[in-house]
């Protein structure tokens, strides 16, 4: 199993393959190990905004340094910072050449995932987190539930 493969997978099923925040594609890659049936290579702890793992976090600035995800910032319209995260072609290709036996969840679910919260806002997506693990939700700054 190729854990790295795990946030190249979740970013190929996100919309167009671009996710916007690191906040959305933690929390994406908590549900696809959690609410999926598939290992588990990242361990997560609650943090500030709910489940939290920094091997993911160094992961995905490994995939961005090797090219396989673009990073880009971006100034909101209230002059607040985005991070917006999309699969390169040299990641769209590492995705679609991999042995499924390599993923630690399967292809099918990330897609159902990517289907089940593309459209959701990410206080919706935190409120949904927070109320199915409450235990992650314990050192968050947020109240939602």
């Amino acid at each position: 199993m190729n854990e790295q493969l795990l946030p190249l997978a979740t970013l190929a099923v996100a919309e167009d393959g671009e996710m916007e925040g690191i906040t959305r594609f933690q929390k994406l890659v908590f549900l696809a190990q959690r609410e999926r049936d598939g290992a588990e290579p990242y361990e997560f702890r609650a943090d500030d905004y709910g489940p939290f793992s920094p091997d993911l976090y160094d992961d995905i600035d490994q995939l961005v340094a090797a090219d396989l995800i673009d990073y880009d910032e971006q100034t909101t319209d209230i002059g607040n910072t985005k991070q917006v995260y999309s699969l390169t072609e040299t990641g769209r290709r590492a995705v679609e050449n991999s042995d499924t036996d390599d993923f630690p969840v399967s292809d099918e679910e990330l897609a159902a995932l990517g289907d089940e919260f593309e459209d959701v806002d990410l206080w919706d997506l935190l409120e949904y987190v927070y109320t199915e693990y409450p235990r992650m939700a314990r050192n968050s700054e947020l109240s939602l539930v």
